[in-house]
Order: structure tokens, then C-alpha cells, then sequence
């Protein structure tokens, strides 16, 4: 009888050699595709970082990536071939990162097989804006003076270079403060009711004492104050008054003079029934003489220069009312009369667009209507209507009625620290995280840059 033990014993080494490598094999496999997954992650994100900054230079994405890729490649724990690679095909618009390495193998080496490739490469699209229509409605009221005014034209000026890089797109801005400046050229449209410009003979009359004696100019150093929208500021002043032992008789001297009553372009309120609404014609918004506002609205333009030239020519000065700011940047979205520059929403819609309101402000209603009658705004203590309960009411209508119009609201709180308007302002968004705070200049430019990465279509193509 032949013995079978040795063959036996061979086939049970080459079962259990198999039962090994078998085994081996997974658990290299596991680790590569641990590995390959996190290779892809890293490029990925690397790749997104790169394309969702504001208007990036080629040199700056590469810089961008490259930084990611060396921060996190150790994490990876791959023996790197060579250098990663960065390149973007401007064409396309697509930047791409790729990563070349490889896994040391534990039991698979029984096989010959040592080294198992890692391969990763992404390919990201930079963001491009869709054909939208937006409106930036600023806060230009006097509070904004100096630094902040400043930090809002390098704010504004980015998202405007940003937005426009899309051919079909469009922008306008409506600057507010008490009063929204719609431009002379438009007083004689149908929607405004503005009185004619005229020039009236008055008395100028000077008094003056010719025969006073014993004169000296007596100074007083003190402290002074003033209030700016809302805004109570302090500083040493001196008051200068002149004192004489006897003044003599008074000579009063009178001439005829001109004066001027022009209209500049400052618009104000339609009837109560009608501030919280668009329709109507036939209630028009009232113009008025020998009122000064901030700078003229641009409507709506594909136009990069033109937009650029506005943002530049703002400047702080007024009180604050909010509802000017988003009635004229709604008006702006319409394409119905006063303002027609604007698409139909519909058609805008089919071709993938959409309506965007940035409004920002840094401070709260200064200012409430004059009256329950189409006219000005004063202030909430000598208002003989309302009061600044009722211009926050306003506001927060005016909001609902703009995003059921089908516009979307992003809202930017400047150094704002009342909690009741960081609480409208947030209701104002079309949602909680479309509402930014910001509380210097470089968290202002960052929440634009938010607004405009939010707009934009970023994604990973493969």
C-alpha cells in the first residue's frame, strides 16, 4: 500500500499558502482603498479650494492647491512619485490636480506583488455665476463715514468684477440713505410727481454797528457734540463771541437776491397704502426741491465700467431708512415701469437665471414717513405719523412681499449690534444662512466673497 502523508502535507501548504495570500490580499486591498479614497479626497478639496476664491489668477489657484496637497500628503501615508501635478485649462474654465504614489504591501509580497499604485486626479470647474439679476442696496448714511464707506467700495467693487465676468448677467445699485436719489433725467416720468425748478427774488439783510467801542473778540473752550444717523460723537470745540462797552445804533442793510429751488433726484414715499407694494401708477412717488441724498442709482447694467464708476462715486451722508433701500432695489428687479432694465422673471428662470437683492446696512431706522400721505421722512420724535416701529414694520413687509416676488435676499449686517435689527435683518434673508454679519472690513469683503461663492455653480466634473 503506497503511503500518501507526504502528499498529503504538500497539498495542505499549498491550501494554506493560498489561504494566506488570500487573506493577505484583502487586507492590502483595504488599505489601498483606504488610501485611494483619501488620495481623491485630498485632490478634490484641493482642486475646490483652489477655483472658489473671488477672481483667481492661474498662479494663485496652482499656489492655492499646492498648499493644500503639502498640508495634508503625509496624512496619506503613501510613497509619492514625483511632484504633484496642478495645471487649468483656461478654455474650459477647469483646474486639475493629480497625484501619482503607492502602498507598501505586507503579505501580498509572498506573491511578488510589493507595491500596489495609488492614482488621483480631480478636475474642477471655476465657479461661474449664472445669468442673474442683481441688485445691491447699500447703506450710505452718514454712520458709514471713514473706514467703512471704504471697506464697502472694496466690497462692492469685487462682487461687481465677479458677477459681470458672465456676459448675460447684470447688476445695478441703489445707494439709500434718508432719501434714495433716482436721478434728475427721471423726474419727468409718469411714476414721479416732481415740482418744477424756480428761482425767487428774497431779502438778504445784514445788521451791523458801525459806531461800537471798546471791542474784543472773548473765546470759550468746551465740549460739543453731533449726532449723525443716530450716532452721538464728542470732541473739544471753542466758541468765539465778541463783547463791546458800547455798540451804538444798529444799521440794517438789505438787498435782493436770488434763490434757487432745484430738484436734485431724491425721491420719497407713496401713500401708506401703497409703501409696502409695486402697483399702482397712479400713486406716484413724490419728488423734492432743495433736497440733497447720496449718490444716483445705476439700473441695471451688463455694463463693467459703468458699474465700477458708481461703487467708486459713493459717499457717506444722511440718516438711515431702510425702506428706501429695498423698495427702489425691488423696483430695480421688475421690469415693469418706473425702472424697465430688468428681465421678465420668467424668461430670466427658463434660461437658468435668477433675481438677487444684496442689501446692507450697518445701522437701523433713523428715520419713519412724515405722514400718513405720500411725502418725506423726519425723525420719530418731531414725526407728526409714525414712528420707528412702524418704518421696522415696513421693513420687514417689504421683505416678505420682495421674496414672494420670487427675488432672493441676501442681507450683510455691518457692525451691527441691536439685536432687534440682527434679528430683521436675518428674518429678511430668504433663509438664516444667507444672512452675513460682519464686524470690520476684511468680514465685509469675506461675506461678499461668501455671497458670491453661494451664487456661483463650483463643482468636482472628475
Amino acid at each position: 500500500m503506497r503511503t500518501t502523508d507526504g502528499s498529503t502535507t504538500v497539498v495542505f501548504s499549498i491550501c494554506l499558502l493560498s489561504i494566506v495570500l488570500a487573506c493577505g490580499a484583502a487586507i492590502d486591498y483595504s488599505r489601498w482603498n483606504s488610501a485611494q479614497t483619501a488620495a481623491v479626497a485630498v485632490t478634490d478639496s484641493a482642486a475646490l479650494a483652489a477655483v472658489s476664491q473671488i477672481n483667481p489668477t492661474e498662479e494663485n489657484m496652482k499656489k492655492v492647491a499646492k498648499d493644500y496637497v503639502a498640508s495634508n500628503i503625509k496624512s496619506l501615508g503613501l510613497q509619492v512619485d514625483g511632484e504633484p501635478k496642478f495645471t487649468y485649462n483656461s478654455t474650459k474654465a477647469e483646474f486639475t490636480v493629480e497625484l501619482q504614489g503607492g502602498i507598501s504591501t505586507s503579505l501580498m509580497g509572498l506573491a511578488g506583488i510589493d507595491e500596489m499604485a495609488v492614482n488621483a486626479r480631480s478636475v474642477a470647474v471655476k465657479p461661474a455665476i449664472p445669468p442673474i439679476e442683481m441688485v445691491l442696496a447699500l447703506d450710505t448714511t452718514g454712520s458709514m463715514a471713514g473706514t467703512k464707506i471704504t471697506a464697502l467700495k472694496a466690497a462692492a467693487d469685487k462682487m461687481v468684477t465677479a458677477v459681470l465676468k458672465n456676459k448675460d448677467a447684470k447688476i445695478g445699485e441703489v445707494p439709500f440713505s434718508n432719501y434714495v436719489n433716482i436721478g434728475v433725467s427721471r423726474r419727468n416720468q409718469s411714476f414721479f410727481e416732481v415740482p418744477a425748478d424756480y428761482t425767487k427774488k428774497t431779502d438778504s439783510c445784514t445788521t451791523s454797528y458801525p459806531d461800537k467801542k471798546g471791542c474784543k473778540i472773548v473765546k470759550t473752550n468746551k465740549t460739543c457734540s453731533s449726532t449723525n444717523d443716530g450716532v452721538t460723537t464728542y470732541y473739544a470745540c471753542t466758541s468765539s463771541s465778541e463783547v463791546c462797552d458800547s455798540w451804538g445804533a444798529a444799521l440794517k442793510t438789505c438787498k435782493k437776491v436770488d434763490s434757487y429751488y432745484k430738484f436734485y433726484g431724491c425721491i420719497g414715499s407713496r401713500d401708506e397704502a401703497k409703501r409696502a407694494k409695486l402697483d399702482d401708477s397712479s400713486k406716484k412717488y413724490p419728488g423734492f426741491l432743495n433736497v440733497t441724498c447720496g449718490a444716483e442709482i445705476q439700473d441695471l447694467t451688463a455694463d463693467l465700467t459703468a458699474a465700477k464708476n458708481k461703487v467708486k462715486a459713493l459717499t457717506a451722508t444722511g440718516e438711515t431708512y431702510l425702506p428706501g433701500g429695498l423698495t427702489w432695489g425691488w423696483n430695480m428687479l421688475t421690469s415693469a415701469e418706473p425702472l424697465t432694465a430688468a428681465e421678465n422673471a420668467t424668461a430670466l428662470a427658463d434660461k437658468g437665471g435668477r433675481k438677487v437683492m444684496v442689501f446692507m446696512t450697518d445701522g437701523a431706522n433713523t428715520l419713519v414717513p412724515s405722514s400718513k400721505a405720500k411725502g418725506g421722512h423726519g425723525s420719530a420724535t418731531s414725526s407728526v405719523y409714525k414712528s420707528v416701529a412702524y418704518a421696522n414694520t415696513l421693513t420687514a413687509e417689504l421683505c416678505e412681499n420682495i421674496k414672494k416676488d420670487k427675488i432672493d435676499i441676501y442681507t450683510v449686517q455691518f457692525d451691527v449690534a441691536d439685536s432687534a435689527l440682527k434679528s430683521l435683518l436675518t428674518n429678511c434673508a430668504s433663509s438664516p444662512t444667507m444672512s452675513f454679519e460682519a464686524t470690520d472690513a476684511d468680514e465685509l469683503v469675506e461675506a461678499f466673497d461668501k455671497i458670491v461663492q453661494d451664487l456661483a455653480q463650483i463643482r468636482i466634473v472628475r
